[in-house]
């Protein structure tokens, strides 16, 4: 039986992959800051408390946990807002959280050479939008770190992946005030996400008509995209 470990497995995406797996056979650990929280994913589960921004509570749930096939680093924060909008404070916290959480995470699992990393970023960090000021670059951070990633681990044994979703309905997203399109359950990112991790591909980007257009966008020079997304959003 393979060793899983989730982070941010207490809810959203991090809880649906987690109890896909387990219904896969798979034996599934799942972090977070909160216990109470973790506990009542059940199904299977087995919690582990720890906060991905402190290196020694990292380390100490890999204790726990021992031995590792597959890690999903899906833990993430999530604030809304334009930048005139966001406190200085606001930003380092979302970076600390996705950028330096995920990295700190990594470099913990290569110290113990776990061969399949999977790393959830963002279609977010494709490109810059408006009032994702704080989140958006934590994404777009966290996708050029995977890159490099994958550059200096590619043909040895450790496969390294990295997760692209689109709008998934969880509390994060509900703080949103405007339409997110082709917003998908968690269960329906789970099961693209498990189905990723089965395959070579570097980059498991879902729902793909949505991935489809971004990556257009994202060709885009200035001059062309910054006034569609004005037209696009009303910003």
């Amino acid at each position: 039986m393979k060793t899983v470990w989730i982070t941010g497995g207490g809810s959203g995406i991090g809880k649906a992959l987690a109890l896909l797996m387990v219904a896969h056979g798979y034996k599934v650990y799942i972090s977070g800051r909160t216990l109470e929280k973790l506990q009542q994913v059940g199904a299977g589960t087995h919690p582990v408390v720890c906060d991905i921004t402190k290196t020694d509570e990292v380390k100490d749930a890999l204790d726990q946990i021992g031995h590792v096939d597959i890690a999903v680093l899906n833990a993430g924060g999530y604030e809304p807002g334009a930048v005139k909008e966001t406190s200085l404070d606001s930003f380092r916290k979302i970076m600390e959280i996705n950028y330096f959480g995920a990295v700190t995470c990594v470099l913990a699992l290569l110290e113990r050479q776990v061969k399949h990393i999977a790393v959830v970023g963002s279609v977010a960090g494709y490109r810059g939008l408006p009032n994702a000021a704080g989140y958006g670059p934590s994404k777009a951070a966290l996708i050029s770190f995977v890159e490099s990633l994958r550059t200096e681990l590619h043909g040895t044994d450790t496969k390294v992946q990295l997760v692209s979703p689109g709008f998934v309905k969880s509390p994060l997203t509900d703080q949103n005030d405007f339409d997110m399109p082709y917003i998908i359950e968690p269960e329906e990112a789970a099961d693209e996400i498990y189905k990723g991790l089965q395959t070579d591909q570097f980059e498991i980007a879902f729902p793909k008509p949505f991935v489809r257009r971004l990556k257009f966008v994202r060709l885009l020079p200035y001059k062309y995209y910054f006034p569609l997304i004005k037209k696009v959003t009303g910003s």
